[in-house]
């Protein structure tokens, strides 16, 4: 007779039993167990984790024995690992400064009342007072140093996107705003030396520009390649972060139109995934922006056995209740297929 509910210990946070075919995550939190999750849709990764012991039914990733618990069902006693984040915490903060970078991109400055951390390459939720909440990415300064208690955001204008419209508008500086995070796993790991490959297109650079700062503060000559795609010229509005990164030793950028510009016949064309480096399995790969770009880049580091962790945005959907549903129907499951460590959804609208 087959067993109906199996242990499962998860290493520094607690035990407790969960049915057969129970989703990791659901079985955690229906006994008090806190473990880190965001969409619960199989998309944002915060819910990954290592199964070091057991096993269990879908929600696999690209990295051998990590999963995602929100898809994961529990088929054996599991032992489980879940790597060390900040807390999600609440705050307030308030709009600090709005400008334009681009034709559609605007970055918005939020200055934070309070102590707040996250890794480089997580996301938060952020409310503009009297707006739906939306998801970002915070990124360091395109230009000059880091500024502390300040929150910077790369926010793609969306044409009637409910938020975007309403940058410079109805939302100035001095609005009210509050955050909840960090969220996601697409962050960058210290202490590595792999080579890293960061692929971006359009907004997608914020995450992707937090990484390699940080990688860069930690070890200036470790080995990048940065591969950056944009619609026009007019839409590199990161030059000034890609000029800093050309400065390092080791550190490679490729810049991608997506159509040929006769101005500009050194440049090349097509999508990023055209430009990738030939991928290595010590590689480390992140992947932000069109979802699409992202599945690509993944089935790239997969077939290379390259650690992948991916960051797909997508435009919001109204009100923050029921923002994952049509997400999930329209994107999320396509991206499932892969299951890859560390994709998230973030909204631009």
């Amino acid at each position: 007779m087959s067993r109906q509910t199996f242990q499962v210990e998860i290493a520094d946070m607690g035990s407790f039993r969960a049915r057969a075919g129970e989703t990791l995550l659901d079985a955690a939190l229906m006994s008090g167990v806190d473990m880190p999750h965001d969409c619960r849709s199989g998309t944002c990764g915060s819910c990954r984790c290592t199964v070091s012991s057991g096993s269990v039914e879908g929600g696999a990733t690209d990295s051998p024995g990590d999963v995602l618990a929100c898809q994961a069902k529990v088929m054996s006693d599991l032992q489980i690992v879940v790597e060390e984040t900040p807390p999600v915490e609440s705050f307030s903060a308030t709009v600090k400064a709005i400008r334009d970078l681009s034709v559609d991109v605007a970055k918005v400055s939020l200055a934070v009342k309070g102590p707040f951390e996250m890794l480089p390459g997580q996301y938060v939720q952020v409310r503009f007072a009297g707006f739906p909440a939306r998801c970002y990415s915070p990124s360091a300064p395109l230009e000059g140093p880091l500024e502390r208690g300040v929150i910077r955001l790369q926010i793609k204008r969306v044409r009637n996107g409910r938020v975007s419209s309403a940058l410079g508008r109805e939302i100035q500086p001095g609005h009210k705003v509050k955050v909840i995070g960090p969220y996601g796993s697409a962050w960058l790991r210290p202490g590595q030396t792999n080579r890293l490959v960061l692929v971006a297109s359009g907004a997608g650079f914020a995450p992707i520009w937090s990484i390699a700062h940080a990688a860069l503060c930690e070890m200036p000559d470790r080995e990048i390649v940065v591969v950056v795609g944009a619609n026009s010229v007019s839409d590199f509005y990161m030059a000034p972060a890609l000029w800093r990164l050309v400065a390092f030793p080791k550190t490679q950028v490729i810049s991608v139109l997506r159509n040929a510009d006769r101005r500009h016949p050194d440049l090349p064309v097509g999508s990023p995934v055209d430009h990738l480096p030939a991928l290595r399995p010590g590689d480390i790969v992140y992947a932000c922006g069109a979802p699409r770009m992202v599945e690509a880049v993944g089935a790239v580091a997969r077939a290379a056995g390259a650690a992948c962790y991916a960051d797909p945005f997508v435009p919001g959907h109204g009100s923050a209740a029921g923002f994952w549903e049509p997400f999930a129907r329209a994107v999320a499951a396509p991206l499932q297929m892969l299951r890859r460590s560390g994709a998230r959804a973030s909204t631009t609208a």
